[in-house]
């Protein structure tokens, strides 16, 4: 079977698709699953928002008619307040001090005064009750008493402490209890600075509330009654003392209160309250039946925290999984069903395609064996199969032919451009060479000019590149030296950088001064320069016998004098660039070399250079490297930097031309 394409192509084809059929299986099996499992959560969670907003609902309700309630009874105190300080006044307005009759004659009106289920408290300074209406008030028990902002009342209506608007506390005479059953004022009374306090009792208001409360769950246990949530799903809400309030029945509240979750080991109302939160969550548990029946639930549950209830939507697992079981035999038995009748459709197809791939495969064979470098004949052995299948088979040969005929011609291209490349890397390479010969490599300190230490590099970046570098004898005291860095790179450059040398050997000859020579060299190149190239460039003199340096620099890199004590740059005028534009005039710098100092120039290939990661070798690394190998010759000088840069460098190719020259002065 294996020996011919049809039997390979039918295994192969026979192999995927039962692999695809069991995939496709365990896939449906998984994802139909996963499907009902997030149908049914979404549905549960549908059920606990609708919940949670039908609660909220009526606890707004609940809290808007206890807080209007709470209003009603805050303005109630406020004119009571209002009635008794407005007395106090026109006694005081009398002219009767605190010290005399007006505080007596106030508190007997007081006394007297009908003010409906209202207890009143006269405070004085020292926050000492001198009158009041309620037999439980003390100053000793109202020092011990704390509002429900957990605030000494005492504090809250000593006189020193109010504002002119007075303030309202609710507390409770017995502090065991949660809920505030009185609600109080006080107001200051500024002429005996005294404080008028007023309170009513607002436990009705609590009583309300909690019938209302019972209502609600009433409410509540009509709706989840009318719920379908699966076959046996409910809904389980309790409270924060494990009181389950909806289902109301004793045995199933009794069931889920006693039950032991198997997988955590806690009770089912504890694992509860740990997965409720303000965000609705779920959680898997196994009850502890006695009849060993129990079924694994899944739970959907959040805490509403006003009222300090715990809401759970709760369905067994499997009645989550059997509808997906069902609905997977079903697409299961189907795709098997196609997956025979696809099988004889595959066997049919592939006994028609076998022979013609079988004079395919043989003539892919002779292909490689086939002379590509001489032009070939248009004809091939395969031509029928293209003119007589009209199907993939019939592509399949054409792409073959088309194959075979592109092969020849780009074989026969790459040959032809194979040898114009060879030619053009031969040349690239004689002119690196020729272009390398053309800088100096015999240095004076190598002749007869033993105090002056001069060396010098140039590395391309490319085969051939833009900076360049030159010295040479202008008579037998002097050394003329330049080091440049043309705009472009490659063969450009390369010629652009011939013809500045050439330039500075000519103007040399006829002028002495660096200056005048730039200026001659800026107006040459920039009269006739369609390609707008330029060259950032420092011509220098050297007398042999002082050490004097004569230089201009149009636009290049300031030179670093290298000193006994380390390397610095050396601030000059920044002047413009050479063959930029026409009519520029350049000026010159002077400085004389002491014994063991240094002149060193260079090109942005050093302190440009860069790594992988993009950081440059910088200037101040320059510095230090120079500062650092300062007492060494020049030559050793240039190669401990090149060796630090390729360090930097790493991997990352070079991405700039390469040019240093340093003179050494020794006298």
């Amino acid at each position: 079977m294996f020996s011919t394409i049809k039997g390979k192509i039918l295994f192969a084809v026979i192999l995927v698709m039962v692999i695809s059929t069991l995939v496709n299986i365990f896939s449906t099996h998984r994802d139909v699953g996963n499907a009902m499992l997030r149908a049914q959560q979404d549905s549960a969670l549908n059920i606990l928002h609708s919940l949670d907003l039908i609660i909220e609902a009526d606890y707004r309700n609940l809290l808007k008619e206890k807080r209007a309630l709470t209003l009603l009874k805050r303005s109630q105190l406020k004119n009571t307040a209002e009635v008794i300080a407005s007395v106090f006044e026109g006694f005081a307005a009398k002219g009767e001090s605190q010290e005399t009759n007006g505080l007596k004659n106030a508190l007997s009106w007081i006394e007297t005064a009908p003010f409906d289920n209202v207890k009143h408290y006269i405070i004085d300074a020292q926050s000492n009750i001198i009158a009041s209406s309620n037999a439980q008030v003390t100053a000793l028990s109202l020092k011990s008493l704390m509002d429900v902002k957990h605030r000494n009342l005492s504090q809250v209506m000593q006189f020193d402490h109010l504002t002119p608007r007075g303030d309202f506390a609710a507390f409770n005479f017995d502090q065991s209890q949660e809920n505030a059953s009185v609600l109080a004022y006080f107001k200051p009374f500024t002429p005996w600075s005294l404080t008028i306090g007023v309170s009513v009792d607002i436990s009705r208001l609590q009583a309300l509330a909690e019938k209302q409360k019972e209502q609600i769950i009433l409410s509540l246990t009509d709706y989840t009654q009318s719920l379908k949530i699966a076959d046996s799903g409910f809904v389980y809400i309790f409270d924060e003392s494990g009181a389950a309030l909806i289902p109301q029945l004793a045995s199933a509240s009794q069931a889920m209160g006693t039950r032991v979750n198997r997988i955590t080991g806690n009770m089912i109302n504890d694992d509860i309250r740990q997965n409720a939160s303000g965000e609705f969550s779920h959680f898997h548990y196994l009850p502890d039946m006695p009849d060993k029946n129990a079924k694994k639930m899944i739970a959907y549950c959040y805490y509403f925290k006003p009222f300090k209830w715990y809401i759970s939507v709760i369905i067994p697992l499997q009645e989550i999984k059997l509808p997906a079981q069902r609905l997977v035999i079903r697409q299961s038995l189907i795709i098997v069903m196609m997956f025979m009748a696809g099988l004889v459709a595959i066997i049919l197809v592939v006994s028609r395609i076998a022979t013609p791939l079988q004079r395919l495969s043989s003539y892919a064979r002779e292909i490689p064996k086939l002379n590509f470098t001489t032009p070939m004949e248009k004809a091939t052995p395969v031509d029928d199969l293209a003119e007589n299948h009209k199907d993939e088979v019939g592509d399949l040969a054409a792409s073959f032919i088309l194959m075979r005929h592109e092969l020849s011609r780009n074989i026969q291209d790459l040959i032809i451009i194979t040898s114009g490349r060879q030619r053009i890397e031969s040349e690239l390479g004689i002119a690196r060479e020729i272009q390398l010969g053309m800088v100096p490599k015999i240095f004076p300190g190598l002749l007869e000019f033993d105090h002056i230490d001069l060396y010098a590099t140039l590395q391309p970046a490319k085969e051939i590149g833009g900076d360049l570098y030159d010295f040479f004898r202008l008579d037998d005291d002097h050394i003329v030296f330049t080091l440049g860095d043309v705009s472009h790179k490659g063969v450009p450059a390369a010629l652009f950088m011939v013809v500045i040398r050439t330039l500075i050997r000519v103007f040399s000859g006829k002028d002495v001064s660096p200056a005048r020579m730039m200026t001659s060299i800026n107006n040459v190149l920039s009269s006739d320069n369609p390609r707008s190239m330029f060259v950032t460039l420092i011509i220098g003199i050297l007398n042999i016998q002082t050490g004097r340096i004569v230089y201009a620099n149009g636009g290049h890199n300031p030179p670093i004098i290298i000193n006994h004590d380390g390397a610095r740059f050396i601030e000059e005028k920044k002047e413009t660039l050479v063959g930029a534009m026409p009519g520029m005039i350049y000026s010159h710098s002077t400085l004389t070399l002491n014994n063991g100092q240094g002149f060193m120039l260079y090109t942005d290939g050093v302190n440009e250079a860069m790594n992988t990661d993009g950081e440059q070798f910088s200037n101040q690394r320059m510095i230090d490297e120079v500062s650092k190998d300062r007492a060494l010759p020049s030559e050793k000088i240039v190669h401990n930097l090149l060796d630090r840069i390729r360090e930097h460098a790493d991997s990352a190719p070079q991405s700039d031309d390469i040019a240093i020259l340093i003179i050494k002065f020794r006298k």
